[in-house]
């Protein structure tokens, strides 16, 4: 099959129209909101972007439970941590997720699990984490239990600033927003793999994040 371009599975990870609250709601009515929402709506389309010169770890940890893009669904997700799962639209058009406050790295925080587009499938498997500092939980977000503040990510997270973006990634920023990204492939089978970064920093501290990655053929 005719291998899929950065743009395209760009467009798959970082919506580029309001097509996620235009779709009829299923489920429920409560809306995805803060970082992911921005990110999904096409609100970070254009900021700052750079290529990452390889791909990033697709495994973290929370508590107990190995999580990987593509692998992990938010059933097992809701297993370990509990949460109500909400969807909005269906199909390609389709998302869902879970949501918790919890203390991130010592810092109040609300955390998302997403499963969104064609990539997740039925069966709802993970696309993309996102994390934001906040006080208050956001709509739709439960309170998550003390266990799922122990985690490791493969990236920097919400405890880091700019110099460790510029350690890991050659290049960051001081203010606003900004994105990594890297495409592997095709491979033998004709799957396409793209890694997106997406970080917000103020004064130089990352106070919202969001990882993601995709495959398509």
């Amino acid at each position: 099959m005719k291998a899929v371009t950065v743009r395209t599975l760009c467009a798959m990870i970082i919506a580029t129209g309001p097509w996620i609250w235009a779709a009829q709601a299923k489920a429920d009515d409560v809306r995805l909101s803060g970082f992911p929402s921005l990110i999904l709506s096409g609100g970070t389309a254009k900021s700052t972007s750079y290529q990452m010169p390889k791909p990033f770890n697709n495994m973290l940890k929370a508590d107990m439970l190995d999580i990987s893009f593509g692998a992990t669904t938010l059933d097992a997700i809701q297993k370990a941590f509990g949460g109500e799962i909400r969807t909005r639209g269906s199909g390609a058009n389709g998302v869902s997720w879970l949501c918790y406050q919890v203390a991130l790295d010592g810092h109040a925080s609300n955390l998302w699990f997403i499963s969104n587009g064609e990539a997740a499938g039925s069966k709802r498997l993970l696309t993309m984490v996102s994390a934001e500092e906040s006080e208050t939980a956001r709509s739709g977000c439960s309170q998550g239990p003390e266990t799922l503040t122990a985690w490791m990510l493969p990236v920097p997270g919400l405890k880091d600033d700019e110099t460790d973006l510029q350690k890991a990634f050659g290049m960051s920023i001081h203010d606003g927003i900004i994105r990594y990204s890297n495409e592997q492939g095709p491979n033998s089978n004709g799957v396409t793999t793209l890694q997106a970064l997406v970080y917000r920093l103020d004064e130089g501290k990352i106070d919202g994040m969001s990882f993601s990655q995709v495959t398509a053929k």
